[in-house]
């Protein structure tokens, strides 16, 4: 039974000990946090109305350093809570001028608003702060169309494709459209395409600093055909042949492989194609020469030889 007693009576004093220490550190940080201390603090900047006419230049300040002296607790609350800065561009902002200053004395009044009059601002930028502006210009540059295409077995592009329109006007800082000659489409993604293409797409900046985009979307065509694979079987033609030479051609027929759209297929013939090698083209040292397409029917395409290569023996 003394035991229990003793045991209880011992608990009772750690717990009074630790309620006195607790209390004790409670008055240790009210007195030291309610004295008077000098912190290094920083500001961010917000930029605000800026003109129609003129935007913010590259590396202006987004912020600035100064020291506080105020209590430990305010020291504190603003470190986590820290005040901004806000720079009313509209109002300092003359045309015809690339930029402004905001003076230390300024600086120090709009801070102070910040907090109450009992707490000290000191250290502010001796020269105040240098704010740059570049004046909005207009440019005209190359839309640039990005796609990923995939046609369907059997169906190609007849032709290049076509941006209506190519060319838009952009507005923004002088210094940012300088470095830009093009702009990108968003991606234009399709699969298994058996027809003509005409796709609007938004253009994408390359830059959140341009203001302007006109027109802010294009149209993007490609035509698309159905293709069939025709085969000509064609006598080989050589040019460039000095006189007195006369040549052995082996083979003297080549086979052509192409791919047409089936529209123009019924009204391909071999006429429509000239086969010729370029004696002043040949190769000396194996005795051949390259056939080439001097005419073709427009609109075909996957031209392949066979033989890719023309033997000759010479008789003079």
């Amino acid at each position: 039974m003394a035991k229990n007693t003793s045991r209880k009576y011992s608990k009772r004093k750690v717990k009074l000990f630790l309620f006195f220490l607790l209390v004790a550190s409670i008055f240790w940080v009210l007195t030291k946090f309610s004295r008077e201390f000098t912190a290094s603090m920083v500001a961010k900047i917000h930029y605000i109305n800026l003109p129609d006419t003129a935007a913010l230049a590259h590396n202006n300040p987004q912020g600035i350093t100064y020291d506080l002296t105020a209590n430990g607790f305010e020291i504190l609350f603003y470190k986590f809570k820290k005040p901004a800065l806000e720079v009313d561009v509209a109002k300092y902002y003359e045309e015809d001028e690339n930029g402004f200053t905001i003076s230390r004395n300024e600086l120090g009044s709009q801070l102070g608003a910040k907090f109450n009059k009992y707490m000290e601002i000191k250290n502010l930028p001796a020269d105040g702060i240098k704010i740059k502006l570049d004046p909005i210009v207009l440019k005209k540059v190359k839309v640039e169309p990005k796609f990923e295409i995939g046609f369907k077995d059997g169906f190609k592009p007849i032709d290049s494709i076509k941006v209506k329109p190519d060319s838009i006007t952009i507005s923004g800082p002088e210094g940012v459209l300088k470095k830009i000659s093009g702009v990108p489409t968003n991606l234009l993604s399709l699969k298994d395409v058996d027809r003509s293409i005409s796709e609007t797409v938004e253009i994408n900046p390359p830059t959140q600093e341009i203001v302007k985009i006109n027109p802010s979307k294009v149209l993007i065509e490609w035509p698309v055909a159905e293709f069939s694979q025709g085969k000509f079987t064609l006598p080989v033609e050589v040019i460039n042949l000095p006189p007195g030479v006369e040549l052995k051609l082996v083979p003297e027929r080549v086979t052509v492989t192409f791919d047409i759209s089936v529209n123009q297929f019924s009204s391909v013939s071999r006429e429509n194609f000239r086969v010729i090698c370029d004696y002043s083209k040949r190769n000396d040292k194996e005795n051949f020469m390259l056939p080439i397409l001097a005419k073709k029917p427009e609109g075909a395409v996957n031209i392949v030889f066979d033989p890719k290569k023309v033997d000759f023996f010479v008789f003079k």
